[in-house]
């Protein structure tokens, strides 16, 4: 009885203690979320409600979810108010504001709207990470894209592209019916070429189908409609969902292959790279399929015992996630925009040849690219109409005035680069698709922050060099082999929704015939 009682005059102090800490700790979050909301409610949005906040307008199909978050950014803009659910969300098009979030050291945290999509998929990777780890992962990663790698690595893009253009020969060549380009195609030549460069495996996605290529596109598709329904919001209501259980057994197949994969590599004592660091002065001496971003990685694993394998992991899933996706929808948006103005397809042909003949080579080599000047102005121009990445999302950690405007501490702001590449104060007659926009001169014209394809500021895309690479390459090569045509008439037409990256309903479809080559 007296051990009773001691144990109970002793813990009972100790509960108080944590009873009243825990109080505070949830009167401090309210106060704060109820400080938010009395900011946000200043900045004008649709009617909402209680609780449900603009639930009632999240209904309808993914098409229509789509336009009802694009059309509400332009309604209301310059910032514009959007509820889901009981969390806000902020939406802003305008340039100067973008550029301010953007640039600002406040406004570096992603957004806790965001990682509760990608989280159960990507973890604690480089796309959500907090700021300190975030910053040391991106020093680490971008050994993985100097211009001596990226040489490198066009190597394996041309040879993975030969791939495609040989089956494309055999299967699709002269057919009256079309075909989805990235479905079909350009998705997995795009993961073969990542796979290649990031982890040093060839997977032959191309010609072989793999559960970890379906694991990628499913679990894609099911992370984004968790966004789309506020009920979904809690974990412990999602973990009961059939979603969670699919997206978990997709997950485990894309990690049990990444841990196989970083298991062989230990085991290979013989690659260079086990037996000594990664600089610049021995990338020239290295094989290229020998040299992969993992090889960098666990390089620096073994002298940053921290960095954890579950680290390492989730950035290379990542890496090869967040890579192939965009990549290879823009080169696929690019063939089809092409084949809807063939006028402009002939003149990126005469400057692909020009090049060809000026060089006196049959193929485009690394140097080349660089020339390919109106190229890389209808790469810009498919980017503006259909940004690879059409929605950035982040958390502001301390309050930002902007204009007329505060936003608080704990807001969560959107940039909808879709809607803000269609800027028609910006882009006069914004849905045409015209690459002169892209001119040297009227580049100078433009807001440095009406066009972000690959994000801006600090936190910008880590690969977009890499990107560029491949794109124009596939492009090139494809368009001196092949001739574009679709059935459709018009970029209306093109209908779309938004997912990770944008997704076009029905597929890129295309027909291709061989072009009549003119050196």
């Amino acid at each position: 009885m007296l051990v009773s009682l001691d144990f109970n005059f002793i813990s009972m102090p100790i509960i108080f203690t944590i009873s009243v800490a825990v109080s505070f700790l949830i009167c401090v979050y309210f106060s704060n979320f109820i400080r938010m909301c009395y900011y946000v409610s200043k900045i004008r949005g649709p009617l909402a409600y209680p609780v449900i906040g603009n639930g009632l307008s999240l209904k309808g199909s993914h098409e229509e979810l789509t336009n009802f978050i694009f059309k509400t950014a332009n309604d209301y803009a310059p910032i514009t108010r959007l509820w889901m659910g009981p969390i806000p969300l902020l939406f802003t098009v305008e340039p100067k504001i973008v550029q301010e979030l953007l640039t600002s050291s406040s406004a570096l945290e992603k957004a806790w709207f965001m990682k509760l999509i990608v989280k159960a998929l990507v973890r604690k990777s480089l796309v959500i990470s907090e700021v300190p780890q975030w910053k040391r992962t991106r020093t680490l990663m971008m050994k993985g894209f100097t211009l001596s790698l990226l040489k490198l690595y066009f190597k394996i893009f041309e040879d993975k592209i030969d791939i495609l253009t040989g089956i494309l020969d055999k299967l699709e060549l002269n057919k009256e019916n079309t075909f989805d380009m990235y479905g079909s195609y350009l998705s997995k030549v795009a993961v073969d070429s990542i796979c290649a460069t990031s982890i040093g495996v060839d997977m032959n996605v191309l010609q072989t189908e793999t559960s970890y290529f379906d694991a990628m596109g499913r679990s894609l598709n099911i992370m984004m409609k968790r966004g789309y329904n506020p009920l979904k919001y809690p974990d412990v209501f999602y973990r009961l969902t059939k979603d969670y259980k699919k997206l978990m057994e997709y997950r485990d197949m894309m990690w049990s292959f990444t841990r196989k994969v970083i298991l062989e590599k230990r085991n290979k004592d013989k690659d260079p790279v086990n037996n000594k660091l990664i600089n610049s002065e021995c990338l020239e001496n290295i094989e290229y399929k020998k040299l992969s971003l993992l090889d960098i990685m666990l390089e620096f694993k073994k002298c940053n015992p921290d960095f954890t394998d579950d680290q390492l992991q989730d950035e290379i899933n990542f890496l090869i996630i967040a890579g192939f996706d965009g990549i290879a929808k823009t080169v696929s948006m690019a063939s089809l925009l092409l084949a809807l103005n063939k006028d402009i397809q002939t003149k990126v042909c005469e400057e692909l040849f020009q090049v060809l003949r000026e060089t006196n080579r049959t193929k485009i080599n690394f140097e080349d690219l660089a020339k390919l000047k109106f190229m890389e102005q209808v790469i810009k121009e498919t980017l503006r109409l259909f940004p690879g990445v059409p929605l950035i999302l982040r958390e502001v950690s301390k309050d930002i005035l902007i204009e007329n405007y505060t936003i608080p501490k704990g807001a969560n702001i959107a940039i909808p680069i879709f809607s803000l590449h269609r800027n028609e104060v910006y882009w006069e007659n914004s849905l045409k698709f015209d690459p002169e926009r892209f001119t040297a001169d009227n580049i100078q014209k433009q807001h440095p922050y009406a066009f972000i394809p690959f994000s801006a500021g600090p936190r910008s895309c880590l690969g977009y060099r890499y990107a560029w690479v491949f794109m124009k390459l596939a492009l090139a090569k494809l368009l001196s082999r092949y001739e574009f045509h679709t059935n459709i008439k018009d970029i209306s037409e093109i209908r779309f929704k938004l997912e990770i990256s944008m997704s076009v309903i029905g597929g890129h479809q295309v027909r291709i015939t061989p072009r009549q080559r003119r050196f």
